[in-house]
């Protein structure tokens, strides 16, 4: 299988790393070095060490190379959301520390595509783990679980005008229904699914999952700031021993104002992480219905990423797979009522 997309996780010349660095800090600053980082799929990193810099030691992520401007929404490989996300960035972190959750610090994002046509980003490089090193032992991660719940919890209490998707110049793109943002994620993925063939019919039936149930979703009435990628590898640690404490939350760019309980963690942390948010998750029927759609929503979503942007197929079949059984418990939630 091929994918129709190449470009999303793709390297640049070191004449260009070098132009932006000087872009940014001036044509005095030196790189001593500089090395692209693995392990991402969508943005492309780089750390780079400098001399004659207010930093020495800095972080370059690189969003997909822009499209061909006549190319219609369909025809794009990116989601809408992901073509203005790294935009929003530096507005999802500043709502972090204002709400005290340590973040990356944003030292300029240029969208403009004047110098490269990428939006790009440095941020200032940040001695750390991430949670799932295997150097972190049990007992500490229960601890760095418990925090990082606390951190979540104080996330989710940032409110939005709407419910959707922050843009880099602080405005929203969305609804003030959440059904509706629902909706239009539903029938985006399933437009895209479709042009390539893929799970047919599937996303027509989650869409109409959405659109048959706007009721359900729309008892959510408060849009709160939610990750949307909160996950081990996206949260770095510092510090030694005994005094490990969470350094920063990063890769907010998914970031949205949705139900705290679209938050997938929620569904997956251990007990800590639980004690540390100290909110109950809505165990009434809508409850579980609301958060059983949305775990829907996502698998679907990830299968058809995983297949088509990132050539993952193994992980693609994992999620189509978990998107089919999701939706029989969905069919089986919904016996009594039918």
């Amino acid at each position: 299988m091929s994918t129709l997309f190449t470009g999303l996780h793709r390297a640049i010349t070191t004449e260009m790393v070098h132009l932006l660095v000087e872009n940014t800090f001036g044509t005095a600053t030196k790189i001593k070095g500089h090395t692209l980082l693995q392990g991402g799929l969508f943005n492309t990193t780089y750390r780079i060490q400098l001399e004659h810099a207010d930093y020495s030691d800095v972080i370059l992520r690189l969003a997909p190379e822009g499209t061909d401007p006549l190319m219609g929404d369909t025809d794009d490989p990116l989601f809408s959301f992901e073509r203005t996300m790294m935009a929003a960035e530096p507005v999802v972190y500043e709502k972090y520390q204002k709400a005290g959750i340590p973040a990356p610090n944003v030292i300029v994002c240029d969208d403009s595509g004047s110098v490269i046509p990428r939006t790009y980003m440095f941020m200032e490089f940040i001695p750390s783990r991430q949670l799932d090193h295997s150097s972190i032992s049990l007992s500490e991660k229960e601890r760095l679980y418990r925090q990082l719940g606390e951190y979540t919890a104080a996330m989710h209490q940032i409110e939005g005008t709407s419910f959707g998707w922050p843009q880099g110049d602080g405005t929203m793109k969305g609804s003030d229904r959440w059904s509706e943002v629902l909706i239009a994620f539903a029938q985006e993925t399933a437009s895209k699914a479709a042009r390539v063939g893929y799970m047919p019919g599937v996303g027509e039936q989650i869409t109409n999952m959405f659109r048959n149930h706007r009721e359900l979703f729309d008892q959510v009435t408060v849009p709160v700031l939610v990750h949307n990628d909160l996950w081990e590898a996206n949260v770095l640690i510092h510090g030694e021993n005994d005094t490990l404490s969470i350094a920063a939350i990063i890769d907010g760019d998914r970031s949205m104002f949705a139900d705290r309980e679209f938050e997938a963690i929620l569904s997956t942390a251990p007990p800590a992480f639980h004690e540390g948010y100290g909110q109950p998750l809505d165990m009434s029927d809508q409850g579980l219905a609301r958060r059983l759609a949305y775990r829907i929503l996502s698998s679907y979503f990830n299968a058809y990423v995983h297949e088509y942007q990132v050539d993952q197929p193994q992980d693609g079949q994992r999620f189509r797979q978990r998107t089919l059984d999701l939706m029989e418990q969905w069919k089986i939630m919904l016996e009594p009522y039918q």
